[in-house]
């Protein structure tokens, strides 16, 4: 498999700690973990990439997102794999459960890019998303504020599935 960026951005810490247990579940494999904030220059040189947000305000994505948003939006992701986590907290904002996901999904798609890593929208409890096509998640998604137990779980055989479909 071909090396692997993680791009993710984290206010308080759980989308950095969630970078982590998908880097452990990668174990052997090649990848480069880059925080956002510290720029996205090097995206453009992977084919295979996570991308991580929380989600804040109504849907939005995290404000190192939101600051590299220009940059994000110009990148041609053609030819590439992008598999997409969203955190966020079902029952305080169901309304927009894991919005940030789209955003980056919507630019991704827009640009070219192969998102994978959908997931079932089965075990969650919210009221509304645009995250979800069918009845399926964009990506990968985790509320750990209500559903911390599952995430270990949840992220493990996502990540099997990711190894079998990342060029």
């Amino acid at each position: 498999m071909e090396k692997i960026g993680i791009f993710y951005g984290s206010n308080t810490g759980k989308t950095a700690a969630i970078a982590e247990e998908i880097e452990f579940n990668l174990r052997k494999e090649n990848y480069e973990t880059i925080n956002v904030a510290d720029g996205i220059d090097t995206m453009p040189e992977f084919k295979n990439l996570i991308l991580l947000t929380p989600t804040y305000g109504v849907g939005e994505v995290q404000e190192d997102w939101t600051n590299v948003m220009p940059e994000f939006e110009k990148i041609d992701f053609t030819g590439k794999r992008v598999a997409i986590v969203g955190l966020g907290n079902q029952f305080a904002f169901g309304e927009s459960f894991v919005g940030g996901m789209r955003v980056l999904y919507d630019v991704v798609t827009k640009n070219g890019g192969e998102v994978i890593g959908f997931t079932s929208n089965v075990g969650y409890k919210y009221e509304e998303t645009n995250s979800v096509i069918g009845d399926q998640f964009v990506g990968l998604a985790l509320d750990e504020n209500n559903q911390d137990d599952e995430t270990p779980d949840r992220v493990m055989a996502w990540v099997e599935i990711l190894k079998k479909n990342f060029y």
